[in-house]
């Protein structure tokens, strides 16, 4: 049997992470990752982030895939899927409670960086996109979280938010499915829990959809931060709390 207080939480967080993407172009992972860790286990929970994450971007970028600037999203694309494999193997090595430790610090770490690059100067440079992709891919296989590191590089590179929440739907798919792949897998769980989440996502996304004219920019990307760090020191308390028993 599937224990309704996980089910929930399971539930909860597809749901809120699908709406959140679609209302900011991101997020899934940001929101949802945490707690689909706490309540399936680091290996498991990273998993189910790369397969809903794939699945909600897919749904979004059916909508606005004409839209698509496709030479900005594979030059970053490109390093993302390479770094998927080191990151894989890194994610099989580490014991569970040090991962979500880990992957606790890597949001909070992804997260607090995004305040400091909105005083940089604007840069063209491929290095730049290359070196986002690369640690946004190692993030993605490790900790279920590809975003922060696009993000920034969005934001270095003025990218206009409109175009970037588009686009970045295919960096999204790609990686997710490049990342499930690397770790030779795909998440083991109950029917029920199945069917809840493809429930919850495409609710999540319909709510998306009707909310995403209504709210401001600033006010959605706040959101997505302030569910993300509480997520975040949730997930490493619990850590530690595994690690001290």
């Amino acid at each position: 049997m599937v224990a309704s207080g996980a089910l929930f939480a399971l539930l909860g967080a597809t749901f809120v992470g699908a709406s959140t993407q679609r209302i900011s172009g991101m997020g899934f992972a940001l929101v949802s990752s945490p707690f689909l860790v706490m309540v399936l286990g680091p290996h498991q929970g990273v998993m189910l982030v790369n397969f809903l994450g794939c699945c909600s971007s897919f749904m979004i970028l059916a909508q606005v895939f004409k839209q698509v600037e496709f030479r900005k999203v594979f030059l970053v694309l490109v390093p993302a899927m390479l770094m998927t494999i080191p990151g894989a193997w890194v994610a099989a090595r580490v014991s569970g409670p040090m991962l979500s430790i880990g992957i606790a610090i890597m949001v909070i770490l992804a997260l607090s960086s995004s305040f400091l690059l909105r005083n940089l100067k604007a840069s063209q440079g491929k290095g730049l996109a290359i070196g986002a992709g690369a640690v946004s891919g190692f993030m993605s296989v490790t900790a279920g979280v590809s975003s922060p590191a696009i993000a920034a590089y969005a934001v270095a590179s003025r990218w206009p938010q409109a175009k970037f929440a588009i686009s970045v739907q295919l960096y999204f798919f790609v990686l997710a499915i490049a990342s499930l792949t690397a770790k030779g897998g795909m998440p083991q769980l109950h029917w029920i829990q199945w069917t809840g989440c493809a429930v919850a996502m495409i609710c999540g996304i319909l709510l998306g959809n009707w909310l995403a004219p209504k709210i401001p920019p600033k006010l959605s990307r706040a959101f997505v931060v302030i569910i993300a760090f509480a997520g975040a020191l949730t997930l490493m308390v619990n850590g530690l709390l595994e690690l001290n028993a």
